[in-house]
C-alpha cells in the first residue's frame, strides 16, 4: 500500500513538472523576424581653385623693347600710348569636383572718350586667347561693337551643368596693344584731347554647385 501511494505521488509530481515545463515553453517561445542596416558617407570633393589677375594691366612707364635698358613712356599715372602693350586679365580654373557645377565668367570693357572730329576711333588691338579683336572693316565699326566683341569672346569660358567628375582645367588671358605703326594723325589727335580717353576692364569667374 505504502509503495503504491509513493508511486501515485511520484506520478502526480511528474505530471506537475511536465505541465510546468509546457507553461514555461509557452511563455518564452515566439515568432521573431529582424533585419539590420548600416551605411557610411563622406563629403563630396570640391577641390576647385580659381585665379584671376589683372591689377597690372597698365603702367606708369614702359620699357624700350629694342634695348630693354631704358624707358620710352613715362607718366605719373597709368597710361597707354602708341607702342605700348600689356595684359588686361588672366583667368585660371582648376579642379575635378564630385558635384555638377556651373562655370560663370563675366567681363566688362569700358572705353570712354575715344572720339576725334566727331567720330569714334580706338587703335587698341585686344587679343583674347589667340584671337585679335579690333575696330576694322564692317564687323566692328563702333566702340560699343568693340566692347561687346571683347566681352563675348572672354566669357566663352562659361558653362552650365558641367558633369560630375569633369576636369575643369582652363586658362584664358586678354591682352592689349597700341601698335606703334598706325594712323599717326588720328593717334596724335587722341593724345591732344583735353579729356584723355580711358580703358577700364573688370572680370569675374565663379564656379557654383548646381542645385
Amino acid at each position: 500500500m505504502k509503495k503504491n501511494k509513493m508511486m501515485r505521488v511520484a506520478s502526480v509530481l511528474l505530471v506537475a513538472v511536465l505541465l510546468s515545463t509546457c507553461a514555461i515553453s509557452g511563455t518564452f517561445a515566439k515568432y521573431t523576424t529582424s533585419d539590420t542596416a548600416t551605411d557610411t558617407a563622406r563629403v563630396a570633393k570640391w577641390g576647385v581653385t580659381v585665379s584671376a589677375t589683372g591689377d597690372d594691366a597698365f603702367a606708369t612707364k614702359y620699357d624700350d623693347n629694342a634695348s630693354e635698358s631704358g624707358t620710352k613712356v613715362v607718366s605719373t599715372t597709368d597710361v597707354v600710348a602708341p607702342g605700348t602693350k600689356g595684359t588686361l586679365a588672366s583667368i585660371s580654373i582648376n579642379g575635378t569636383p564630385e558635384v555638377m557645377v556651373d562655370v560663370t565668367v563675366t567681363a566688362n570693357l569700358t572705353l570712354t572718350g575715344w572720339e576725334i572730329d566727331g567720330g569714334e576711333y580706338c587703335p587698341i588691338v585686344f587679343k583674347v586667347g589667340e584671337e585679335e579683336i579690333k575696330m576694322e572693316g564692317t564687323t566692328i565699326t563702333t566702340i560699343a561693337d568693340l566692347e561687346s566683341a571683347v566681352e563675348a569672346k572672354f566669357t566663352e569660358m562659361s558653362q552650365t551643368n558641367v558633369s560630375v567628375g569633369t576636369d575643369l582645367a582652363a586658362n584664358i588671358s586678354i591682352s592689349w596693344e597700341w601698335p606703334y605703326a598706325g594712323e599717326d594723325t588720328k593717334d596724335t589727335a587722341l593724345g591732344d584731347l583735353t579729356t584723355a580717353p580711358t580703358i577700364t576692364f573688370d572680370c569675374r569667374v565663379t564656379v557654383t554647385q548646381v542645385d
